[in-house]
């Protein structure tokens, strides 16, 4: 008989646990949540950039499908490769808990918008002026980082990538190889 109540309990305990997170889960089902930040990022050389990074995501069932996009503002350090270098991704993640504190990884494939600062081609045969041509190319981002959901509408966000690819114009090959960070505040609904 005693064991019959102690089996009783533990099975109210449990089902009573499961109901409770079934509730909490049921009122962060889905999350549309956007944000705006500035990205700093290392290039190679002793070279950094800073971006104005922004982006719009659904969250869903720990699936975060994101499209993320990059404002080149500037570069500096010892050889800053571009004058431009606009970044569009889109991209998958997966959060490893659904509780406040999740911790995300994903890939984002993507295209750069970028003109070299460093190679040019001669334009036309009256001139010796270089040309600097702006070419879109393709790139990738493996992405780390978590995000802190607040009870209501604001979230804290650091997360870094790694980009990877090649500017091809009419020059020479330019890597878009870069390590950024980004951090910040973002809104959910």
């Amino acid at each position: 008989m005693v064991r019959f109540k102690q089996v009783t309990l533990i099975l109210v305990c449990l089902i009573s646990w499961v109901s409770n997170a079934q509730d909490t889960k049921k009122e962060r089902d889905w999350k549309l949540n956007a944000t705006l930040a500035f990205a700093p990022g290392l290039l190679t050389e002793n070279t950094q950039t800073i971006q104005l990074h922004g982006y719009l995501g659904y969250l869903h069932d720990r699936i975060h499908i994101r499209g993320d996009g990059f404002y080149y503002l500037t570069a500096f350090g010892d050889r800053p490769r571009f004058d431009m270098n606009h970044q569009l991704y889109a991209g998958a993640f997966y959060h490893f808990t659904d509780t406040r504190f999740q911790p995300y990884l994903g890939f984002q494939p993507g295209i750069a918008i970028a003109r070299s600062s460093e190679y040019g081609t001669l334009g036309d045969s009256t001139s010796s002026d270089l040309e600097y041509k702006i070419a879109a190319n393709p790139i990738g981002s493996a992405v780390g980082g978590f995000s802190y959901y607040g009870e209501k509408y604001f979230y804290f966000f650091v997360e870094g990538r790694y980009i990877f690819g090649q500017h091809k114009a009419n020059t020479y090959p330019v890597y878009l190889d870069e390590m950024r960070f980004s951090f910040g505040l973002g809104f959910f609904f």
